[in-house]
């Protein structure tokens, strides 16, 4: 009987030993993980580029190691480079691979290379600083822009492109700014309730959960805004845009964005009360057309030829398989022209 005792007791010491050990470690892990946030906090400032995670590997999405949109031909092997830039209506993530706008476009398209960067939530400002700093220095002919509904929601939001908003500012300024910081959720059990932090700095593997959820914008619109002002806003940053693309020796195309606003609702439609966001979106494609017939660039107006048309699209301005291969066409046939100029 004592001996078991004696056995229990340094089953118990030890099992509370390593418990302490492990606890320790763990109190440890946290307060480095939580100092270096500090200190990022502090230090941080640099321009955010928002584009897709590079080398992703998704069943139905993949990047490659600079961020761009899988598949495409490697840029050696042809003589031309289109880019293409916007939002989630470029990035296509409802679209099957082989049927995305930058691959119809290419499989049409002789000894083109199509390069697409498109990523969700960009607007107009995001889209000139990738070209500045990145889409640039892969010498495209021909870049085709698609903006409209980002612009939208950033400018009813926080009023201005020159924002601190947490996934859309324009520079980051602190570590809660950072994507690589949305951490996910283990998902081992024991891992998530007891050793998270030791699992992000010692075993970051672990965490191959989906990432917590956050809210991009964390109250309604702001109230009684007048349109016309953000219309200017809208024109000022897309003339920035075209006009620093034009400088570079580079051909612009523009399209208006799609829309099927008869058949869905915006998401969070809630937040948006006392705004006509149809109305809104057809008055932002008109600025597209006064910049188009202002600097002579050439325009593919998707809102007149998809005519709010349900078998295009599989939300109110997200294409499905049918919508993306209808618009390639039309985006087909203005590449084409520009590269023959």
């Amino acid at each position: 009987m004592k001996k078991l005792l004696n056995w229990i007791l340094l089953v118990g010491f030890t099992l509370g030993f390593l418990v302490a050990i492990v606890a320790v470690v763990e109190l440890y892990c946290a307060y480095s993980y939580y100092k270096y946030r500090d200190t990022l906090k502090n230090e941080l400032n640099a321009i955010r580029l928002r584009e897709p995670i590079h080398n992703l590997n998704q069943e139905n999405f993949r990047t490659d190691s600079l961020g761009f949109i899988l598949p495409y031909k490697p840029q050696h092997t042809t003589d031309k480079t289109v880019a293409f830039m916007g939002g989630s209506t470029t990035e296509c993530l409802a679209v099957s691979e082989n049927n995305r706008i930058h691959k119809v476009v290419e499989d049409e398209l002789e000894n083109v290379s199509c390069l697409n960067i498109g990523n969700s939530g960009n607007h107009s400002m995001h889209s000139l600083n990738l070209f500045v700093n990145k889409v640039v220095a892969f010498n495209p002919d021909v870049v085709v822009v698609n903006h409209n509904i980002n612009d939208i929601s950033i400018l009813l939001n926080t009023g201005t492109y020159h924002n601190s908003n947490p996934s859309r500012s324009l520079l980051l300024t602190n570590s809660e700014q950072l994507n690589t910081y949305e951490v996910c959720y283990p998902k081992n059990w024991f891992v998530r309730n007891f050793i998270p932090h030791i699992s992000l700095v010692l075993l970051p593997t672990t965490f191959e959960g989906e990432p917590i959820a956050k809210r991009e914008f964390d109250r309604s619109a702001i109230p009684n805004q007048k349109i016309s002002d953000l219309e200017n806003q809208f024109r000022n940053s897309m003339l920035g845009l075209i006009r620093y693309i034009k400088s570079q020796g580079v051909k612009p195309i523009l399209f208006t964005q799609g829309s099927c606003f008869n058949h869905y609702k915006i998401e969070n439609e809630e937040n948006y009360k006392g705004y006509n966001i149809a109305k809104i979106h057809a008055e932002f494609n008109s600025v597209l057309r006064e910049i188009s017939n202002q600097e002579n660039v050439m325009l593919v107006d998707a809102e007149l030829l998809m005519k709010d048309n349900k078998e295009y699209f599989e939300d109110v301005v997200h294409y499905n398989d049918s919508g993306s291969l209808f618009i390639s066409k039309y985006i087909s046939e203005a590449v084409k022209s520009e590269l023959a100029k």
